[in-house]
């Protein structure tokens, strides 16, 4: 299933889904593949019923950074198809996998959020912090691939399996994305920030398809 999601075809978008969720489930003979494309259809349409104001073009996966210096994936979507850099791209499930960084008329490349490059504004959902009140910091890859939250408060509360998300912060962004969840936490006497490891929601190593938000433009592509 392709192409791009838009306020005005919402409702004939879910009821065309729903008709082809209908269609596998009463295959009998669906194999592994079908029952794929199944799971798709039902984590895509969750995506779109959960953020149904923005525009998605759903993209499948093609090739990695050949060099291995970057984290780095092409996508079977490009110019064509209204891509341009900067855009954020999310999991099957709405999770952050990254942004495009490179655009051609019909491909695209996208950096993963735990490439040394990236860099995003995030907050920490703490037990009693209201929405988006919580510590901020800059989620950032490294050489490994992992993904750390960096220049955190001393002070502030963050524990282990406390949510991470897009605080929204410098406009490149939409707020609330799922980015992660805290793994570990470290500090150093008398240090004024401390660092949280970050587990990523979205399976960078098993990526297939990825959704392409088109609806949002970060702050530097928009314009004033």
């Amino acid at each position: 299933f392709e192409g791009a999601f838009n306020r005005g075809e919402l409702v004939r978008e879910n009821e065309r889904l729903r008709q082809e969720l209908e269609r596998q489930q009463s295959d009998a003979a669906a194999g592994e593949d079908a029952q794929r494309q199944l799971q798709e259809l039902e984590e895509a349409l969750g995506v779109k019923e959960s953020r149904p104001d923005d525009e998605f073009v759903v993209a499948d996966v093609i090739a990695q950074d050949p060099s291995g210096l970057k984290r780095a994936l092409a996508i079977d979507r490009g110019r064509k198809d209204g891509l341009d850099e900067g855009m954020v791209v999310l999991s099957k499930s709405g999770s952050l996998v990254g942004t495009i960084f490179r655009v051609y008329e019909d491909f695209a490349w996208l950096r993963l959020v735990t490439d040394p490059n990236s860099a995003v504004n995030a907050v920490v959902l703490s037990e009693g912090d209201g929405e988006g009140s919580g510590p901020r910091g800059i989620a950032a890859g490294d050489l490994r691939g992992s993904l750390s939250l960096e220049m955190l408060p001393a002070g502030a509360s963050v524990a282990e399996g406390d949510l991470v998300t897009t605080s929204g912060l410098g406009g490149n962004y939409p707020r609330a994305l799922l980015v992660g969840s805290v793994k570990s936490v470290q500090q150093k006497p008398q240090a004024l920030f401390k660092t949280a490891t970050v587990d990523p929601a979205a399976d960078l190593s098993a990526l297939d398809t990825v959704l392409v938000m088109t609806s949002f433009l970060p702050a530097r592509l928009a314009g004033p």
